[in-house]
């Protein structure tokens, strides 16, 4: 098995599973990052380039990530040699027909959800394979093998990659519009997730949120079962006698008009129990031992970027986040005033591409209001044009928050941000860094200012 492109999130976790199946995996990718020295410290060859002098082999699979292309010197040496080609979502999508998939999409909390439904099965007495779009170092990483045949995969609605997925039971945790390059409407976001579910095993389970349009669910065959997941009277998977702590929850989970034991959850926010509820949904679909799956999920510590709380030595806080999109950034700041309720909030957001920021200006400024003061820095740009990228900026974003009368500056780069937080922030201020960009990289200089 060649990986090219191995360097990313999901093809540096499809390494370590295959690794783990004990396949023989060699991967490559444009440079060389942090990932290489833990995929050569688990035994896989990897190297930066293109090199096809050193592909080995004849007859195995070469899969390339989105953003290699098919004429790529790697790709080509691969077919000379005999290989079967293919692209990461459909390698993704012939590893799930051949297990009992557990598989969970949505716009916010698929990463999360699915660490949890690892660590669920695991306390249930199953060996997943797993695929996650994060770090989970307790988890062993973003990837691996397990030795029972059920697989828990992150299912990724951009480009529609989930449609590759054949789930013996699939999730959908929310349905926010987000991808608008790919969806410009929410018919075709709705339509996308309909195709996602209609590919689930006929014997199958489906879980949705409760408020989720049923048209969703038009293309399902009867015999799919269908659990709706929320805090209705009504859903079939919903939790009771929630208590919080410091905005972490505590809950008794119900699936299917039973009683399961008390579930304590380590990270904080209140929509963290709605994930639980899928995790412990899909164990259950899988037949583990629920008793188990709740025990796992309360000794769950988190996914990497996911409420990361770091503590500076002269007594402050910086908690990074990966929220970028409304929605998410309004959960983090009302899970970080539970968390730490006698602290202002200063949110760092960097703004992840234009056309979300364009389309959802008001949402975020909305969201981002909450707190007590913002530092927008420049926009993270990603697959847009230069027309788009003039359309909006972060000088936008911050003045349409400041209208809503909540204080905000415009950051610049990256590497800028530590002075200007430096320059605004309080002492009692809880420092708030979200984004999906490359944000993330002056954590350590801020840390060491607190």
């Amino acid at each position: 098995m060649h990986l090219i492109g191995v360097g990313g999130a999901g093809m540096s976790g499809l390494a370590r599973l295959l690794r783990g199946a004990r396949s023989v995996v060699t991967g490559s990718d444009r440079s060389e990052n942090v990932v290489f020295s833990t995929l050569r410290d688990e035994g896989i060859r990897v190297w930066s380039g293109s090199r096809p002098d050193l592909v080995e082999g004849t007859s195995g699979y070469v899969v390339r990530s989105a953003a290699v292309p098919a004429d790529d010197p790697e790709h080509v040496e691969c077919l000379r040699r005999g290989f079967t080609s293919l692209l990461y979502a459909e390698a993704v999508g012939r590893i799930s027909e051949g297990k009992r998939t557990l598989a969970i999409a949505g716009t916010h909390g698929k990463t999360t959800t699915t660490g949890l439904t690892v660590a669920a099965a695991r306390g249930a007495g199953i060996d997943p394979s797993h695929l996650i779009g994060g770090e989970i170092p307790e988890l062993g990483g973003n990837g691996h093998g397990g030795v029972d045949d059920v697989f828990v995969v992150e299912a990724c609605e951009f480009n529609r990659s989930f449609h590759c997925l054949r789930p013996f039971a699939a999730a959908i945790l929310n349905l926010d519009h987000d991808h608008f390059d790919c969806y410009p409407s929410s018919k075709d976001l709705h339509e996308a997730f309909a195709g996602y579910v209609a590919n689930v095993n006929p014997e199958g389970t489906v879980l949705i949120e409760e408020s989720i349009p049923s048209g969703v669910l038009d293309g399902l065959p009867s015999t799919v079962r269908v659990q709706r997941v929320g805090s209705g009277l009504f859903a079939h998977i919903r939790a009771v006698d929630v208590c919080p702590d410091l905005g972490r929850f505590s809950f008794v989970p119900v699936v299917g008009g039973l009683k399961l034991p008390r579930v304590q959850l380590q990270q904080p926010g209140r929509f963290q129990v709605q994930n639980a509820l899928f995790a412990l949904g899909l164990v259950n679909a899988a037949g583990g031992d629920m008793g188990g799956a709740c025990r796992g999920i309360s000794e769950f510590g988190g996914v990497r970027r996911r409420f990361e709380v770091h503590t500076g030595q002269q007594g402050g806080y910086l908690v990074n986040d990966y929220a970028h999109h409304p929605e998410e950034i309004r959960a983090v700041i009302r899970a970080a005033r539970g968390r730490f309720p006698d602290r202002t909030l200063f949110v760092v957001f960097q703004p992840h591409q234009h056309s979300r920021t364009l389309h959802l200006l008001d949402e975020f400024a909305d969201a981002l209001a909450e707190a007590d003061h913002c530092l927008i820095a420049a926009i993270y740009g990603a697959r847009e044009s230069r027309e788009v990228r003039n359309s909006v900026s972060a000088s936008d974003l911050a003045e349409r928050i400041r209208a809503r009368g909540t204080r905000s500056e415009v950051g610049g780069a990256p590497e800028e941000i530590p002075e200007q937080v430096a320059a605004f922030r309080h002492p009692q201020d809880l420092v708030l860094l979200l984004g999906a960009g490359d944000i993330d990289v002056v954590v350590e200089d801020l840390v060491a200012a607190m």
